[in-house]
């Protein structure tokens, strides 16, 4: 009789050890818990020759941003999985493409694979959350499709739900995300990624004092070492900076994202923040820059679009003109590939960062206005990619340009009425030479 997992998909191996462990961190990895990594080394520990083991690991350690361990750990898997079922088989061949950095061709295969197999959920989950889901440009309006699809399939799973759920909540249906999510809390309390979408539904509808609260709250049940702490400290910052506590935000950067265990989420999160603190005009003081310069160092490699955007942040906020050279050279290159979007939107949002960073904001804008309406194509929430549309604003101030500041902030307020933006529409319709009328 062979050993099946929670979703009834046959599993090759006789160990109901390695079995139980492979599960075990299957639903860590899914809810972002501490201890997935364990749970699949134990695994591997109790049967050696257990492929999807060896893939749980290696995706573990992509969503580190460990590429070299995830290639290694997928590569194991590759030798192992040759007597194993179809299903497996499938399963490794998509996640090796996208250890590989074949992005678009391994959520091609996952695509094909789970109208076979819809319970896959480690695959479902892989896709559903891929940052850049391969550049696309419907990419929102494409996860909801592609996840509801498979709805029939899981019911009222608590993982589906919250997956589902963060879907929603990118294409504006707040309402049903926020009910997946707490059905889904209701279901398995500790799942981090329905707590990060009603973190996200706080932030959309402006209810900062609420998504303090709600964070605040949850985080002091959540493993500071589970995968998600970073991003969901994170979140918390963000409220306490649209709240005018830029203090507060910084001493949620120092505890819980520079200490961060993910050196990935660490440097994008965390130059996420701190880009921040100029933009807002609350920075008192040198902020702590070059660590997140190092991380990058570490984890950023050309073709990882979201990543590479954020570390040109850094390189830029520490003068760093030589790993912005590389950066540079390396989204040529993987332009040169056929990158889908290294070369249009990834390298005009790093040129105009390194143009913005020496008060060239005539040239950070040259670099960003015609890529205006694809910026969301390196991935991320919108509460992430929205930063580029941010220092758009503040090159416009800067450069007297209240007309196109105010256009694009009329646009950013019919979708999210932001205290910044408030204050920025103000100081643009109060300046002298703005001539667009005041908002009514």
């Amino acid at each position: 009789m062979s050993i099946a997992d929670r979703y009834g998909l046959p599993m090759s191996t006789s160990s109901a050890g390695a079995a139980e462990h492979y599960q075990d961190g299957m639903d860590r990895l899914l809810s972002y818990g501490f201890g997935a990594d364990r749970a699949f080394a134990a695994s591997v520990t109790a049967d050696e020759g257990f492929a999807l083991a060896h893939a749980g690991a290696a995706l573990f350690a992509l969503f580190q941003g460990d590429a070299a361990t995830a290639r290694t750990a997928v590569d194991r898997a590759r030798r192992l999985v040759a007597g194993a079922t179809r299903r497996e088989q499938q399963h490794v061949e998509a996640l090796s493409a996208i250890a590989g950095g074949e992005t678009a061709r391994g959520l091609g295969l996952i695509e094909e694979h789970v109208k076979e197999f819809p319970r896959d959920a480690l695959l479902v989950n892989q896709a559903a959350s891929a940052i850049g889901l391969g550049g696309r440009a419907d990419r929102e309006q494409f996860r909801v499709g592609f996840v509801e699809r498979l709805a029939a399939a899981y019911g009222d799973d608590w993982w589906f739900q919250s997956a589902l759920a963060f879907g929603y909540l990118e294409v504006g249906r707040y309402a049903e995300s926020r009910r997946l999510s707490e059905r889904s809390l209701e279901q398995y309390p500790g799942n981090a990624n329905a707590s990060h979408n009603i973190a996200h539904i706080c932030y959309e509808t402006v209810d900062n004092e609420g998504g303090i609260a709600l964070l605040s709250d949850w985080l002091t049940s959540y493993d500071r070492r589970a995968p998600f702490h970073c991003h969901l400290a994170w979140h918390l910052g963000l409220f306490e900076l649209q709240c005018g506590r830029p203090e507060r935000a910084l001493e949620i950067y120092e505890r819980d994202i520079a200490a961060s265990p993910n050196p990935r989420l660490a440097m994008i999160d965390g130059a996420a923040l701190l880009w921040r603190f100029g933009l807002y005009d609350c920075q008192k003081g040198p902020l702590p820059w070059r660590r997140l310069a190092d991380l990058a160092t570490r984890v950023t490699r050309p073709g990882f679009i979201f990543g590479d955007v954020h570390a040109a942040l850094a390189y830029a906020s520490v003068g760093d003109d030589a790993a912005l050279s590389s950066l540079i050279a390396g989204l040529r290159a993987v332009d040169a590939k056929g990158h889908p979007i290294a070369g249009t939107v990834g390298l005009p949002l790093v040129q105009g960062i390194a143009a913005y960073v020496t008060g060239d904001y005539a040239g950070a804008l040259a670099h960003f206005e015609p890529v205006e309406s694809q910026m969301h194509r390196v991935g991320g929430s919108h509460a992430q990619w929205e930063i580029f549309e941010e220092t758009m604003v503040v090159c416009c101030l800067r450069l007297q340009r209240y007309d196109d500041a105010g256009r694009l902030l009329r646009r950013r307020l019919a979708h999210r009425s932001s205290p910044r933006d408030l204050v920025w529409l103000s100081q643009a319709q109060s300046a002298p030479g703005a001539t667009f009328p005041a908002q009514t």
